[in-house]
C-alpha cells in the first residue's frame, strides 16, 4: 500500500501544471571588435521575448587611453516595422579599467530585431548595429511540459507493468 501511495504522489507531482524553466543559455556576441570612435566595441545579448539583456563592451586600442564613454545607449526596433526604434540607457558595471555597459531591452514579440549601440564621449563617438532574433525565454507551457514528460511516463508505465507481471508470476509459482 505504501508503494502505491508513493507512486501516486510521484505521478501527481509530475502532472501538476507548473511552469518549468529551461536553460536559456548565456549571452552571445552579435558584434565583435568593431571600431567606434576611439574604442573597439563588442556587443553581447540574450534577446529573450519580454526583457532581454544587452552588454556593450568598449575597449581601448593598444597604446591609446581614451576615457570611458560618457553615455552608452542601445536602440531596438523590430525588422517588421511594427514599432519605432526605442532607446535604452546602459549603465556601467565592473572596474573602471574593465567596464561594460548593461541595459534591459523590451522585445515585445519574437522575430528579427535591429539593435544599435551608440557611444558618446569627450574624444568622439559613433554607433554600431546588428540584427538579432528575439526568442522565448525557455518557459514551458503545459503542452510542452507534457510532451517532454511523455518518454519518462512511458518508461515508468513499462516498469510498473513488468513489476506487476513479475509479482503475478512469483505468486503463481508459490502456489504450485
Amino acid at each position: 500500500m505504501k508503494q502505491r501511495l508513493t507512486l501516486f504522489a510521484l505521478l501527481l507531482a509530475g502532472l501538476l501544471p507548473a511552469a518549468a524553466r529551461a536553460h536559456a543559455g548565456p549571452p552571445f556576441p552579435i558584434v565583435v571588435d568593431r571600431p567606434v570612435g576611439p574604442w573597439t566595441v563588442s556587443v553581447w545579448t540574450d534577446p529573450d521575448i519580454g526583457t532581454g539583456l544587452v552588454f556593450v563592451i568598449p575597449e581601448t586600442p593598444e597604446g591609446r587611453r581614451p576615457s570611458a564613454p560618457a553615455s552608452v545607449r542601445v536602440g531596438a526596433r523590430p525588422m517588421d516595422g511594427g514599432l519605432p526604434e526605442a532607446f535604452y540607457e546602459a549603465e556601467p558595471q565592473g572596474r573602471p579599467e574593465d567596464v561594460r555597459y548593461v541595459t534591459k531591452v523590451k522585445f515585445d514579440h519574437g522575430g528579427m530585431w535591429r539593435l544599435r549601440a551608440t557611444l558618446d564621449g569627450p574624444q568622439g563617438g559613433g554607433s554600431v548595429a546588428a540584427e538579432v532574433e528575439a526568442t522565448p525565454d525557455g518557459v514551458l507551457g503545459p503542452w510542452e511540459l507534457g510532451l517532454y514528460l511523455l518518454p519518462f511516463l512511458a518508461v515508468g508505465f513499462l516498469w510498473g507493468k513488468a513489476m506487476l507481471r513479475r509479482r503475478a508470476h512469483a505468486a503463481g509459482q508459490g502456489s504450485v
